[in-house]
C-alpha cells in the first residue's frame, strides 16, 4: 500500500521521512517526527498510535531496534503492521509483520531505513537506497537546508516509483524534516519565538489526493525552500 524512507544527514543536522501511497492522505497516518529525537513510520494495516509509542521509546533513550521490538507488546495485531524507526543517532530499525500484503519488506542502511508493502517487488526499495547513496552534500548554513533535504527524500520516492512503486498506483505523498538538535525548552531564550532557529529548519508538507503526487510534492518542497530563504533574508536585513 505504501513505500517510505526515513533518513538523517549528520552534516546538515537534519532528520526526515517521506512516504507515497495509493491510499488517500497517507501523510496523515504514516509519518511522525520529533526534533532532537527521531522519525518513525507506521503503515500497512496502519495503527497510528504506534507512532507516538515509538517516538516515546526513542525519547526515553531506547534504540530504534528496541522500540520496534516492543510493537508486539503494544499491539495484538502486530503481524498486520509495518513499522520503522530512526533516531538522531544510532542504527535504524524496521519490522514487517507476517500478514501484510506482498510484496513487502524493508532495508536498514547507514543513516536510513526504507520500508514498503503492496509493492511491485523488492526493486522498489533497492532503488530508493541507491538514490540515497548519491545524496548531495547539504550546507547546514544554507537557510533552505531543510527543503534541500526534503527534496532528497522525495527523490528517493521518485526512484521507488520508477522501479514500480505501489502495485495499485499512486494517490498521495508527504514529507517531514526537522532538526536533529534538541529544541529549546519553554523559558529558554528563543523557545517558540519567530527567531527560534529550529522553526526555520523544518518541512511538513502533504499531497492528499493527486494524479501525480510526487511531482506535486516536489513543487511544494521547492516553494518551502524559497519561503525559508526569504524568511532568513528578512531577519538579516
Amino acid at each position: 500500500m505504501t513505500y517510505t524512507v526515513l533518513a538523517r544527514d549528520a552534516r546538515s543536522g537534519l532528520v526526515g521521512a517521506a512516504t507515497a501511497s495509493r491510499s488517500l492522505a497517507a501523510g496523515n497516518a504514516v509519518l511522525a517526527i520529533r526534533p532532537g529525537v527521531g522519525v518513525v513510520a507506521s503503515q500497512a494495516w496502519t495503527n497510528r498510535s504506534l507512532r507516538g509509542l515509538l517516538l516515546g521509546e526513542l525519547a526515553a533513550g531506547a534504540s530504534a531496534a528496541e522500540a520496534v521490538d516492543a510493537v508486539p507488546a503494544w499491539d495484538d495485531r502486530a503481524e498486520l503492521r509495518q513499522v520503522a524507526a530512526l533516531s538522531v543517532a544510532g542504527p535504524g530499525a524496521a519490522r514487517s509483520g507476517r500478514d501484510i500484503t506482498d510484496w513487502a519488506g524493508h532495508i536498514v542502511a547507514a543513516d536510513a531505513v526504507v520500508a514498503g508493502n503492496f509493492l511491485t517487488g523488492p526493486e522498489v526499495l533497492s532503488a530508493m537506497v541507491e538514490e540515497l547513496a548519491g545524496m548531495p552534500e547539504i550546507d547546514p548554513a544554507d537557510p533552505a537546508s531543510a527543503a534541500l533535504f526534503a527534496q532528497v527524500l522525495v527523490s528517493a520516492l521518485f526512484a521507488g516509483e520508477r522501479a514500480g512503486g505501489d502495485a495499485r498506483g499512486r494517490q498521495s505523498a508527504a514529507v517531514l524534516v526537522a532538526a536533529a538538535a534538541r529544541p529549546e525548552r519553554r523559558g529558554e531564550p528563543s523557545a517558540g519565538r519567530a527567531d527560534d532557529p529550529l522553526r526555520h529548519r523544518s518541512v511538513d508538507l502533504r499531497v492528499d489526493d493527486h494524479g501525480d503526487p510526487l511531482a506535486e510534492l516536489s513543487r511544494l518542497v521547492a516553494l518551502r525552500g524559497r519561503d525559508l530563504a526569504e524568511r532568513v533574508s528578512a531577519r538579516t536585513e
